[in-house]
This record gives C-alpha cells, structure tokens and sequence, in this order.
C-alpha cells in the first residue's frame, strides 16, 4: 500500500505565525490568553492551554496580563477595550486577513457599499465586518445578490480561504448590476494551492484522509472538493479516528492532505498509521473479539433465540432482549431466516458461548451509516414523529434526528405540525457523534429540484414570448413576478409607458399580470421581464394624428440651454431649438419666450425610433410672412392690369 502527502498541506504561513506568537507570549509577564481559539483546531488549543497559554471568549474575562488576537483577527473596539482595561495586546491576526480588514475600512471610508464575500457566522468574515464600520452586506452565495438594494459605488473584499471559483461568479455578476464596482480578492494564494494539490491527490489514489478540526471552514472545504472526486474521502481531527472498517483489498494508495491549522505532529501520526495499515491488510486471518461489529447469517430461529453464522468456529446466539427494542412479540416480525444483519459480538467462548447483540450493533453500524449517508449525500425517506419549538424530530437509523426550523421548506413554515406522521425526503448536513446529534435538511433537497425546474423553465423559454404570472413581491427597483417556479424581475422603467414612482401605483401583491419575457440570463439565473411591451406604445398612437408640416397650438412647459418644450395635443411634447426660435443669435431660450407662453409651432421633424419631435417657432413666422408677400405681389399684379386697361388710350397716338 502506497501513502502520498498532498504537495502542499497542514499550517499555512498566518497559522504558522499565530501559533509562534502564542507560544512566545508564554514569557511575557502576566498570564496569556488567546480571544477565542488561537486558530480552528482542538488540539493545538489544548496543547497550547498546557504550554501556559489560556482561552478566553471576552476581554471581561480578563483581568491582567496579555490577550492575544487570534489569527481571523477581531473588530477595531477589541484594541480600544484592551487598552482601556491596561491589558497587554499581542496581535496574531494572519497579514492576509488584516489586508482584507484594512481594504473593507478604505473601501468604506470612500463611500463605497461594501461587500464581503464569505460565510456569515466565521470570526474572520466578522473582524472584517466590523472594520467596515459594521456596514457592509455579507454575501454567501450568488443568488443572495437578488435581494439587495445596490449603491453606484460597490467594493468587494473576500474571506481569505473562500472559493476562487464561486467568489468570482459573485463578483463577475456584480459588475453585471453596478456601474462602479471596486474589487480587492483578499483571497490567500496558499488556500487555492492547498486546494488544487487535494482534488489533484484524490484523483490518483483509492482513499483520501482530509485531516484538521470538523470546525475549520478551510479543511471541511478541502473534504468536500476531495469528496467531488474520490468517494472514499474522511474528514477526520486525530488518528484515533480511523476506521479499520474503511480499507478492504481495493485500497492500494492512500491520499493524505489537511487543512491550514492542522499543526504537523498530526499529520505525522495519520501517516505513520497509514503505513501501518499495510500489516493489517495483508493478515487474512480474521480473529473475532468482545466489542467487534460483524456481519452474519441468520440461520434458524428457536426458543426465543436467534442463531447466526458469523464464520466462527461455533454459531452466535442472539436473545430475544438483544434483538430489538422495544421487544417484538413475534421474533419473525423482525428477521427472517436467510437475513444477513450485522452483530455485536457480546461474548466469546463464555459460559453462553458466542453470544451476539443486534440491538447494539444497530446503534454503532448507525453512526457509520449515518456518517456516510452524510458524505454521499444519500436521500433517506424518513417518517417525522414530532414537532417541537424549533424543528422537527424523526428517526435516522434508528437514532433520534432533527431537522432545524430553517431546513424544513424554502420558506419560513409558522405551524409545524402539519409534517407529523408523513414522510418526506431528507438528507444529513451535520453530524456529532460525542453529542449524540444528527442534523437534516429537507430544504438542500428542495433547492435542487427548484434548480432543476428553474433549467427547465430556462430551456422553454425564449425572447418576447408573453408569459402569465403572480406579483410576488416589490422592492424599490421594481417588482418580482413567479412564472411558474422562478421569479423574474419586471423593472421599474418597464412597468409601463408613462413614469412609475412606485410599484404599488398600478399593481398589487398576488395579481395575475401578462409579461413579455425581454432578457434571459441562464448563468445567472435571471430573467428580465417587461409589462408595458405588452401593448403598442401610446406615444405611437398620439403621433400617429400629427404629420411633418402641420402647424400647432401649444405652451412652453420647460426651457433649456438648448432650447424650448413645448406640450401640444394634449400630451406630445416637442423640443425647439434655438435655432429654431428667431433668426437673431442667442444664448438662451429665455430671451425669446418664457413658461406657459401660448405659441404656433410647426412640426418639422417625427422621431418615432427615439420619441422625439421636433418643432420651429420660426418657420411659423417665416411662412407668415412668405404668405403675406405673396398677398402683396398678387395685388400689385392686379392693380398694374387694372391701369393699363383704363388708360391705355391715351398712349395710342403717341410714337416712338
């Protein structure tokens, strides 16, 4: 059997340097405390508790002597309480995340919105929340942008062990929605490295060994990319927890990778104990012990007793008190002959021979089965039994399970005893054995089909179809229409052909409403929407009844450098230059008319593209007075004809 240590793994250079700056702080005069855990691993705060270093969540926990700020860093009124109390401060926090710290307080300072893209309840994600002057929006997952009212000014700043991948999705859609969006990736280039070396290790070996603490947001992210790749990853905090139960003859190469704060004494004893695996695999002898978990035959039942082969010398006995609890009436209720089930072996070679347990081995083949449902995601239809105040409570395994209020539907449910007695699909999110706590979510599940609905949806649809739908909700921008699953955004500005000020002026929650589908973005999952394409524009119709060359009535509503509006028909307007006002040069409008002067204006120009008309004061004046000349030349002409005929006579005798 082959071990292979991932190219990179284990302390990363902030970690490395935290832990240092603890175990020096040790000589300081005063007891040291770190604010929290020094970093996210129960071992090295334990070993550091027995170098001298203690723990503390608040700073009134500390009378005198040094604090030490862990390597996610805290807010800046942590220093300034510190110094007030006369505390010694020792700053860890890892450069990396006071760089994020320092660009989401310049960012702020700027006027810009900030948004930091990391996980809500991490210490890291909450120092530099507060740097931010406690302003900023933390955002998890791209579809949170949905719901948020964006600034002209948005800057970005990162968790410094967050996904390259998924932060630049995040922000690639951002600069979709914000004009001036300021970008600092705070991402740790060691955390991307650590990553690509672990998908790269698990594709080449049969199993993968993810080793650091099950609350480290790094190491639970490298199990879960190694988990993508190779089935047969564990996540795992000591070597204690490895599971013979794990290898089998297809496991020739073992991967061993671990998180940023996992110190290098426990990697070592993981891979010390990999290569000891070696001896084990190759003993094909199988001796059976007092405790072992085996799996057997059931070969008769009599007596009350339940008779199983487990390949040992004798056959194992299973009393009826052993098999199941409560204790079933009829053993063949519960198992038949020819089941194969898996034991506890109770006994060996005693007074009662080999006597086995069934009861107990459910409770312990229970937790590896609830373990790997959990990393396989598997779908289990589960029967609820109760609802209690914050969740609902069923049985996984025959161990008690719960489902969290916040993972029951994709919405808020108020009565939750309208689950109690159906079935549903869950899967398992969190797992504690030493609690006895199993966490699962109908929701994750509700999600994906909804994800699958919506591609559905996206694959139907397509540019200007008229699609019905449901007002779901508004927000300042515009409104929320369902169409079937997925709610598409009906802008402000496409709500109709006049101006809207506000959603609620022409549509209310829960109406059916008719929509032309305008924008389809399927990488983004959005879907642009528009009211008012529905019906030819109104404006049209108006300017239908006008032609160029007409001469209308109107009144001057607003000046301009540039020009006159004029409001005619009723409800055209029509801009006039000033070129267009009288033949003189000006400067201003004003100078030539004033607001709510009646005037004759000719149309010159019909826009129907843009929706401009345009209009002269003085071609109206211009066309006046060629009208008036032509008056004038058609009365000299009949006057000179008139002269002529009555003394044209007189001429007659007269020569040249």
């Amino acid at each position: 059997m082959k071990v292979i240590l991932a190219k990179h793994h284990g302390f990363c250079y902030g970690v490395k340097r935290a832990v240092k700056i603890a175990q020096d702080s040790v000589s300081l005069e005063g007891k040291a405390y770190t604010l929290g855990p020094i970093i996210h691993n129960p071992q090295m705060v334990e070993k550091l508790a027995n170098e001298g270093v203690g723990m503390v969540h608040s700073l009134d926990d500390i009378r005198q002597g040094t604090v030490i700020v862990r390597s996610h860093g805290v807010g800046p009124k942590v220093y300034e309480q510190a110094e007030e109390k006369g505390l010694t401060l020792v700053d860890a926090t890892c450069p990396h995340v006071k760089k994020a710290q320092m660009a989401a307080y310049e960012l702020s300072e700027a006027g810009y919105q900030v948004i930091i893209v990391g996980e809500k309840s991490h210490p890291e994600v909450k120092s530099i929340f507060e740097w931010s002057k406690n302003r900023a929006i933390i955002i998890e997952h791209e579809a949170e942008l949905n719901d948020i009212v964006f600034f002209n000014k948005v800057g970005v700043v990162a968790q410094t062990t967050f996904s390259g991948e998924e932060f630049q999705k995040i922000v690639d859609s951002l600069i979709e929605r914000v004009e001036n969006v300021k970008v600092e990736r705070t991402i740790c280039n060691a955390t991307e490295k650590r990553q690509e070396a672990a998908v790269e290790l698990a594709n080449q070996v049969d199993m993968m060994i993810v080793i650091g603490g099950k609350n480290s947001a790094n190491t639970t992210r490298l199990a879960e990319l190694c988990l993508k790749k190779n089935k047969h990853t564990y996540h795992i905090e000591t070597v204690n927890e490895i599971n013979d139960n794990w290898f089998n003859k297809g496991i020739n190469t073992i991967g061993i990778t671990a998180g940023a704060s996992t110190p290098d004494w426990l990697i070592e004893e993981v891979y010390h104990k990999m290569n000891q695996m070696e001896n084990f695999l190759g003993d094909d002898l199988k001796e059976i012990q007092q405790g072992d978990i085996v799996q057997g035959k059931i070969i008769s039942i009599y007596n009350n007793e339940v008779f199983v082969d487990i390949g040992y010398k004798s056959e194992g006995i299973i009393p009826i008190n052993e098999l199941a609890f409560p204790q079933p009436e009829n053993i063949e209720d519960i198992i038949k002959i020819g089941d194969k089930i898996d034991v506890f072996v109770v006994e060996v070679d005693g007074k009662n021979g080999l006597l086995l347990s069934k009861i107990r081995a459910d409770k312990v083949v229970a937790w590896d089965k609830i373990k790997d449902a959990m990393l396989n995601k598997t779908v289990l239809e589960l029967k609820v039994l109760e609802a209690v105040k914050a969740g609902l409570v069923l049985s996984v395994f025959g161990l008690r399970g719960f489902v969290p209020a916040s993972q029951i539907d994709l919405h808020y449910i108020e009565d939750l005893t309208q689950y109690v007695g159906n079935a549903y699909s869950f899967i398992i999110i969190e797992v504690d054995k030493d609690k006895q706590k199993v966490i699962l979510s109908r929701r994750s599940l509700l999600e994906i089909e909804k994800a699958k609905k919506e591609n559905e949806l996206f694959d139907s649809l397509a540019i200007n179809q008229i699609l019905e739908g449901s007002v779901k909700r508004f927000v300042k921008y515009g409104a929320f229409i369902d169409i079937g699953g997925f709610d598409g955004l009906l802008h402000i500005s496409d709500m109709a052909w006049h101006r809207v000020k506000d959603p609620a002026e022409i549509m209310s929650i829960g109406d059916i409403v008719k929509v032309m589908v305008t924008k389809i973005d399927k990488e983004a999952k959005r879907i642009s929407l528009s009211l008012k394409d529905i019906v030819r524009d109104p404006w049209l119709d108006k300017v239908d009844l006008i032609k160029e060359g007409m001469i209308v009535q109107g009144k001057v509503t607003k000046l301009m450098d540039f020009g006159a509006f004029v409001k005619f028909n009723g409800a055209l307007e029509g801009l006039v230059r000033l070129n267009e006002l009288t033949e003189k040069r000006i400067h201003k409008a004003e100078e030539v008319v004033n607001i709510g002067d009646d005037l004759k204006v000719k149309v010159i120009q019909i826009d129907r593209k843009n929706k401009r008309i345009g209009l002269s004061l003085l071609q109206v004046k211009q066309d006046a007075e060629r009208e008036e000349f032509k008056k004038y030349i058609q009365h000299q002409e009949a006057v000179n004809d008139t002269l002529g005929d009555k003394f044209g006579h007189l001429f007659k005798n007269f020569s040249d």
